[in-house]
């Protein structure tokens, strides 16, 4: 079983899922199924030194200050059949859950970073038609924490886009991540 991953330090990052794939709740990992690029995304646009190892997200919640979590917590490889009234169940426990971790370390993340546009989308009412990929201006009804919020591109193998389009919002993100304020 997949559970959150969000270590005992503030994060710098939380990387919120739409719903894990059944290969990420047996093996426990995020973003475990082997077709995924959500790794190759991270080391190639900076994130993560290239050293990290492949489906590590244990490193990256130790080393980086960075969690793991997802909007709906049952496993599913499809998630085009999640029907929105799961999304509206769903909403309010996943602002605790991610609540309860700021409130424990006493700071919300610094960014969260939806990994695809449908898990941000549905959490407005009505649903966002569109949405942008990188830094948003919308914020969800609400969203329990003020911090930036990115909509990074789907890494999932089925997603059909050119690899320099899926990369651009994660080196956006490693840009943020490396200003000085």
């Amino acid at each position: 079983m997949l559970q959150d991953k969000f270590g005992e330090n503030p994060l710098s990052v939380l990387f919120i899922g739409h719903n894990p794939s059944e290969h990420s709740w047996e093996s426990g990992h995020y973003f475990s199924q082997p077709s995924n690029r959500f790794w190759k995304l991270l080391v190639d646009s900076g994130v993560v030194d290239d050293d990290i190892e492949v489906i590590n997200d244990d490193l990256l919640v130790t080393k980086y200050s960075m969690g793991f979590t997802d909007v709906i917590r049952s496993p599913n490889s499809d998630s085009s059949t999640i029907k929105r009234q799961v999304f509206l169940e769903q909403r309010p426990l996943f602002y605790k859950r991610i609540s309860s971790h700021a409130n424990r370390v006493k700071v919300p993340p610094k960014r969260v970073a939806f990994v695809g546009k449908r898990q941000f989308s549905m959490l407005f009412d009505p649903p966002l038609r569109s949405v942008n990929l990188g830094l948003q201006k919308q914020i969800p009804p609400g969203f329990p924490f003020d911090c930036e919020i990115w909509v990074l591109s789907s890494p999932s193998g089925r997603a059909v886009m050119k690899w320099e389009d899926r990369l651009e919002p994660y080196v956006g993100l490693y840009e943020s991540m490396h200003s000085a304020f």
